[in-house]
């Protein structure tokens, strides 16, 4: 993940931040050809979408149900506050992207945690108490008041936003833009 290797290649701070780019899908999702049948991306951005994906190792498939991801962000606040969300967002990443599984319902995420070596009961628990809800919703809610309209949203030094799927160069150019701000060698 592009994420993980800035990590290692700088010394910042760079979290993943939750977006729903489809709030108003019920939370068991919707049909793939019926979301998309309104051709919101043009053509040549999608070819964009899969060049990314490929440079990155990502072997993308359309999966048949688009998901509320709602409870997916969710579990990714649960995954952050047990040290385990860059292992975590790249399961669900994978589940949803290359196996095209359903990552709005509760029982494949609590799978995908266990496999990651979390708690999947205290994960269900969790999501069932709603424990992630609010920071989720703020999270949204700050994105909105931002103008931010893609996913991912990464936010960098908890101050700068790079949204959508971005090249490795993007994210690195934003990341040396940072530091030379900052005055880090």
């Amino acid at each position: 993940m592009r994420v993980e290797q800035l990590r290692q290649e700088f010394a910042v701070e760079v979290e993943l931040w939750a977006y729903d780019l489809r709030p108003d899908l019920p939370p068991e999702g919707l049909p793939r050809d019926l979301v998309y049948r309104d051709a919101r991306y043009t053509p040549e951005y999608v070819q964009y979408l899969w060049r990314v994906a490929q440079e990155s190792g990502i072997r993308l498939r359309l999966p048949p149900v688009v998901a509320n991801t709602h409870k997916a962000h969710e579990a990714t606040e649960f995954a952050k506050a047990q040290g385990a969300v860059d292992s975590f967002s790249r399961a669900v990443f994978a589940a949803y992207w290359e196996g095209e599984e359903n990552i709005g319902e509760v029982d494949t995420i609590c799978r995908l945690a266990q496999e990651c070596g979390l708690d999947g009961q205290a994960l269900r628990q969790a999501l069932e108490s709603g424990r992630y809800t609010q920071r989720v919703e703020e999270q949204m809610e700050w994105a909105r008041r931002e103008g931010i309209g893609g996913v991912p949203t990464v936010i960098f030094d908890g101050r700068f936003a790079l949204e959508g799927a971005q090249s490795y160069d993007v994210f690195k150019s934003t990341t040396e833009r940072i530091l030379t701000r900052r005055g880090d060698d």
